[in-house]
């Protein structure tokens, strides 16, 4: 059962922690500029807030005798709340300030225009300047107010001003770094909490960010935004952290190798059918040892045949007797046919010759009689080299043989020639049938080595595609031994991250046994918020299941409805608020609301809402330690309309009376 306080009035039940004197982050003033000069006249609006309660009220029309059809009835809902909820958001490091469609409106309307903040972080303060138009960069400043900004003053990157905050929020965490992935909690992944989206309607109180509001904001999982909250509020250790990251990693582990089982078995199979259909044998299945023994047996008898075979390829090898007859034949083939050529070209010059008239130049004669060659009776070296090298015919033949021809008569000459060309003729026709007779020997030559050439190509091919089947079968046998140990080594895998899973969850529950007592605490002091606010009828609790939290309300029964959504939500949000100014947890105590009040949640609860606040303040003897800024159409309590509780008072109309001092 958990602890219950009923009955001690709120200021009695917070007790405050001394050490901690004021917000780690609040916001002390925010101004938008036309333009970033300074002057009044450049000031469209300025926004002073405080430490404690900071409402802005948009009262709406109120209806009476004189209300009438086609009157506006927005009046308290277009006047400015969540935009400057947005621009409080863009000062504090979100990327945008509004949808695109509102962006462009204001960007029309102010074109040169800036929004300035002055922020405490860490008891520092900073002022930091954003542009609303397109083109400017932002810029910050260390230990200035916003009327020193616009002076002579040091001006640094935003990201300065930003890793201060993440800093100052991020770094006192008990658990910062994600179980299920390598980043950190940072800023940008609290500031949606402490600023809830308006678009959210406060529906859950783990929904931050609607898409609708382009806000750009960092994407979580809901297992992440548990883990930020149950960070922030001090219910997660680090140990706890580093064991569900082992955890997630485990897990992780276990899902990939379940998933890898099936798909190695199933290869092994596949494998093992691969061998038996190769082999046409029958074999055993993988995990079988037979499998392995009997495939290697008969891949070596089958190796030791091919090693024979090939051995007996050699001595039948008639490859290179036939290529030395194929040679010969060419060679014969070739000097038969230079014979011929050199024969019919002698030929065709006694011819030219015997042609000739008898009675023709002797110049003519002369000439082409020293265009023939020699006879077969001489030789062709030149009778002026022969007779310097001693050659005996040089000196017994005849010095001049075209004087000796000339000698000759015409007649002579005729039938010399004639003589000569009949026994070319005779030459020629003995040359073109050893051609023949070559070319004939040359292709059954040439076929005998092509055949024995291929039958020896077609013989070692075989030989090298049975060698070829054999060495996959090898490996298919190795592939599938090894598939079958890897799918054993996986299931013994399995069951051992089964057992480390399990005890992983034993540690982690408890490490959450030794942080059960923070969860009690904060439990009671959610429940206590929520009897504040509903009464003292209903009963509340945060419980933990595994590595999330969740909030129930029991009235006869658990509450699940809009209204108790809200109430839930806002009582969380005020929870983690009071724990941490009690000195337990690590909220900054900065929280911002944006028009919480759900349709249906009665206005007494909604009332109360206020009042936990202002009781929350009256427990401190100086200024409070947190910031409280809440937006509001329906009227607050009237003793909180006045200052310094109402900051700022807005208008749907006049124009001159929104937050921007203008339509849009």
């Amino acid at each position: 059962m958990q602890l219950r306080l009923p009955g001690i009035d709120p200021p009695s039940q917070v007790k405050v922690a001394a050490e901690r004197p004021e917000p780690l982050l609040w916001i002390r003033r925010m101004r938008i500029l036309d333009e970033l000069v300074a002057g009044e006249e450049h000031v469209v609006r300025d926004v002073a807030f405080r430490r404690g309660v900071n409402i802005i009220w948009s009262s709406p029309r109120k209806a009476g005798d004189d209300n009438t059809l086609f009157r506006s009835g927005f009046a308290g809902h277009t006047a400015g709340k969540t935009t400057l909820c947005r621009l409080i958001r863009y000062v504090l490091g979100e990327p945008t300030f509004a949808p695109e469609s509102s962006r462009r409106r204001i960007r029309q309307a102010l074109p040169t225009g800036w929004v300035l903040g002055e922020v405490e972080v860490a008891q520092t303060r900073w002022a930091v300047a954003r542009p609303l138009g397109i083109g400017p960069h932002p810029f910050c400043a260390r230990d200035c107010d916003l009327d020193l900004l616009l002076g002579r003053v040091e001006r640094l990157d935003l990201q300065h001003f930003l890793d201060a905050i993440d800093a100052a929020v991020t770094t006192p965490l008990p658990a910062r770094d994600y179980p299920a992935r390598d980043s950190a909690v940072g800023w940008d992944h609290v500031l949606p909490w402490l600023t809830r989206d308006q678009e959210c309607r406060f529906a859950d109180f783990l929904y931050w960010r609607q898409s609708s509001s382009e806000s750009r904001s960092q994407v979580l999982t809901e297992d992440e935004r548990q883990f930020v909250v149950r960070s922030v509020l001090g219910l997660i250790a680090d140990a706890e952290r580093q064991e569900q990251e082992r955890n997630a990693h485990l897990v992780a582990s276990k899902a990939a190798a379940t998933a890898r089982v099936p798909l190695v078995a199933h290869q092994a199979d596949v494998d093992h059918d691969r061998v038996e259909r190769i082999l046409g044998i029958e074999l055993a299945s993988p995990p079988d040892a037979l499998f392995g023994r009997r495939a290697r047996q008969e891949l070596e008898a089958r190796q030791a045949d091919l090693s024979r075979r090939r051995s007996a390829l050699g001595p039948s090898d008639l490859r290179r007797g036939l290529r030395e007859a194929l040679e010969a034949a060419i060679a014969a083939e070739t000097g038969a046919r230079r014979d011929l050529e050199e024969v019919e070209e002698r030929l065709a010059i006694e011819r030219a010759a015997l042609a000739l008239d008898p009675g023709a130049d002797v110049a003519n004669q002369a000439s082409l009689l020293a265009a023939l060659p020699p006879s077969r009776g001489y030789c062709n070296v030149p009778i002026d080299l022969a007779r310097d090298r001693g050659c005996p015919l040089a000196t017994t033949q005849p010095h001049e043989l075209d004087a000796q021809r000339h000698r000759r008569t015409a007649q002579q000459e005729a039938e010399d020639r004639r003589a000569v060309v009949a026994s070319l003729l005779a030459r020629a026709g003995a040359c073109k049938r050893r051609v023949a007779l070559a070319g004939i020997t040359t292709s059954n030559a040439r076929r005998a080595f092509l055949e024995a050439t291929t039958a020896h190509e077609e013989q070692l091919a075989k030989l090298v595609v049975e060698q070829a089947t054999l060495d996959q079968v090898g490996r298919l046998v190795a592939h599938a031994e090894h598939a079958w140990r890897e799918s054993a080594a996986l299931a013994t895998q399995i069951a051992g991250l089964d057992r480390e899973i399990k005890d992983s969850y034993g540690r982690q529950e408890v490490i959450r046994k030794q942080t059960s007592h923070a969860l009690g605490r904060f439990s009671s002091r959610f429940d206590y918020v929520v009897r504040a606010l509903v009464g003292d009828d209903v009963t509340a609790k945060v419980e933990a299941s595994g590595r999330s939290i969740r909030l129930v309300v029991d009235e006869h029964g658990e509450r699940d409805s809009a209204a108790f959504d809200t109430v839930k939500l806002l009582a969380f949000d005020l929870a983690a608020v009071t724990e941490s100014v009690e000195g337990r947890g690590f909220h900054p105590r900065f929280l911002l609301h944006d028009g919480p009040r759900e349709a249906d949640m009665d206005p007494d609860i909604y009332e109360r809402l206020f009042l936990y606040v202002r009781r929350l303040e009256e427990c401190f003897k100086g200024e409070p330690s947190f910031q409280y800024i809440i937006t509001t159409t329906t009227p607050p309590p009237a003793n909180l309309r006045i200052t310094p509780w109402l900051r700022l008072e807005l208008h749907g109309a006049p124009a001159t009376e929104r937050l921007l001092g203008r339509d849009l």
